[in-house]
């Protein structure tokens, strides 16, 4: 099943992706009493609304609107909370050894981002007027359908709803200003801009993916390809990371994770290569459908 949220930005309600169709789940949600109901709302309660929303599929009469016809926003337009996995793929984790000695942390590195950084995934992105390097990073996204804290590896796929693309773009010279020491990193003014992670165009349902540990992920900057690889070389899996992040704050419905870039990033090409005005970015990981998003001046 292909989620999605559509309509104006910041006011997107919930849908299904029927081929070339959104067949909106506010009718639904007002017959179970339950009106106004959000896309955190769909997702905890996924196994009991998966039933009834296939009979909604299946019903000629329901409501449906054309895909070219609406703004797609976000799948997850609110989530309770956006969490950034750093350092999670072997082969950025080498590109970058100038930063990490080229090893992976000991345990997932959590960064939390401000969860207004999402937007939809034809939205541009406004690059902020403090940085001069901009930077993208290809990510999966992993949303989490049952709430929990300190979740077993055994369990964790059990509380993911789905998979998305969602990027994790970085203003690289805000990380350490110049004269700073390493305690003074600023990875929130680094990744926490407003627009930071475009991501959709959808949120393909776990059931519909078979093994999360083995789905390309390529990212483009004017249809030249710049990232391409495979979350095989995840460093911590999708199971291990819900139960490590799961072991520090309660996960809930619509928290997403954010689980590593493979390498290809600009700031490690020869010479680096930054985002500017007037770039577009798209992203793709298997099964999971596209992004592209405009790089726009602030």
């Amino acid at each position: 099943m292909k989620l999605v949220s559509f309509g104006p930005a910041r006011a997107e309600q919930p849908g299904v992706l029927d081929g070339d169709a959104v067949v909106p789940l506010a009718p639904l949600l007002a017959d179970l009493g339950i009106p106004g109901a959000g896309m955190n709302a769909v997702l905890g309660l996924l196994p009991q609304l998966r039933p009834l929303i296939a009979e909604l599929l299946a019903d000629p009469t329901a409501d449906r609107i054309a895909l070219d016809a609406v703004r797609l926003g976000p799948p997850v337009p609110e989530p309770p909370t956006l969490v950034v996995i750093g350092g999670n793929f072997h082969a950025h984790v080498a590109e970058m050894a100038g930063m990490n000695g080229g090893k992976p942390p000991q345990q997932p590195i959590i960064v939390p981002k401000p969860t207004s950084n999402v937007i939809g995934p034809h939205d541009p992105v406004v690059r902020p007027a403090v940085t001069a390097e901009l930077d993208y990073e290809a990510e999966m996204g992993v949303v989490i359908g049952r709430a929990g804290r300190h979740i077993p590896r055994e369990r964790a796929l059990e509380h993911v709803a789905g998979y998305m693309n969602i990027q994790d773009m970085t203003a690289r010279d805000q990380i350490l200003p110049p004269g700073e020491p390493w305690m003074h990193v600023q990875m929130g003014r680094a990744k926490g801009f407003d627009g930071s992670s475009p991501c959709g165009p959808w949120l393909l349902t776990a059931d519909e993916v078979a093994d999360p540990q083995d789905l390309r992920v390529r990212m483009w900057v004017n249809d030249e390809l710049r990232q391409d690889g495979n979350t095989d070389d995840m460093v911590v899996d999708v199971a291990g990371l819900v139960e490590s992040v799961s072991a520090v704050f309660r996960l809930r419905p619509g928290d997403i994770l954010i689980t590593g870039t493979p390498a290809g990033v600009g700031a490690k090409m020869e010479p680096p290569r930054f985002l500017q005005p007037g770039d577009r970015i798209s992203m793709s990981v298997e099964g999971l459908g596209r992004t592209d998003n405009p790089i726009v001046a602030p």
